[in-house]
């Protein structure tokens, strides 16, 4: 068989796991506020999504970037508030939601009134934070697999949490992950060892990113280093600043195709590396 053929069949099986797990037209999505209490009267609450009636198979459990301070209530009417409605996780969080996939978007801990500091995200205590919200998953879902995504600076959180609760987690994904020298704006993630996270990885990534902090060439070197699972994204729409939620580095225009792409990885099937 000609390579072209391997190429065409490889592009055909990627589309077609693309499409089983898109969510079905006319799914009903619920969603709720939930506050998890921690040490010293503390709480971190996160917002639940997931399709009506069903027991999904694997919960994201999603850190978005900036401060992460969603400010996340619910009225008594079922009303959800939330800051940050254009970031990339909390835009697309119904694009992931199906009879098999929830979402779990994790707010900042009540008594962190600024948010996550890129220090306090790299902490033993934002960890421990995390596995108390993985624990009052697997109370509601003892079935299903927890995995951890998050996107900019949410990747910090992916990679100090991935790497302290090994026990947690059945996958990893990073998706427009800091990569690139601080330059004193973030914390360096140059040289993260992403080797000492158990939990098998995937890496999404746009080709053009503006986003300074954020250099896809510098993510390509990460990826390829351990063969770790990349999502090259092109194309889409780019408006206002290189590293904001609509641009490039938020997907935008893109959501459909990317997370379908993930889907498929985290359940397994052919999924699309190069996403154009």
């Amino acid at each position: 068989m000609s390579a072209f053929a391997v190429r065409f069949i490889y592009r055909l099986f990627g589309l077609l796991a693309m499409l089983a797990v898109l969510r079905p037209a006319g799914a009903m999505a619920s969603e709720q506020v939930i506050d998890v209490p921690l040490a010293q009267g503390a709480s971190i609450a996160y917002l639940l999504t997931q399709q009506d009636g069903s027991q999904p198979r694997s919960i994201l459990v999603m850190m978005p970037g900036s401060t992460g301070n969603l400010e996340l209530s619910q009225q008594p009417g079922g009303a959800i508030h939330l800051r940050e409605r254009n970031n990339f996780l909390i835009r697309a969080r119904h694009l992931f939601v199906d009879n098999q996939f929830a979402t779990a978007i994790v707010d900042a801990p009540s008594d962190q009134s600024g948010g996550y500091s890129d220090a306090f995200r790299a902490s033993a205590r934002a960890a421990q934070d995390l596995a108390q919200v993985a624990a009052d998953l697997r109370k509601r879902f003892p079935k299903a697999r927890l995995v951890l995504v998050g996107t900019s600076r949410g990747t910090i959180s992916t990679a100090y949490a991935g790497r302290a609760l090994p026990d947690v987690w059945d996958a990893v994904v990073h998706t427009s992950t800091l990569s690139s020298p601080a330059r004193g704006q973030a914390t360096p993630m140059i040289g993260f060892d992403y080797g000492a996270i158990s939990a098998r990885q995937l890496f999404v990534h746009h080709a053009d990113d503006g986003c300074f902090l954020c250099s896809y060439e510098a993510l390509r070197r990460i990826a390829e280093s351990r063969q770790y699972a990349l999502i090259t994204v092109h194309g889409g729409d780019a408006r206002g600043e290189p590293c904001g939620a609509l641009s490039h580095h938020g997907f935008y225009g893109r959501d459909e195709a990317v997370v379908a792409a993930i889907k498929a990885w985290i359940s397994g099937q052919p999924w699309q590396d190069d996403v154009g």
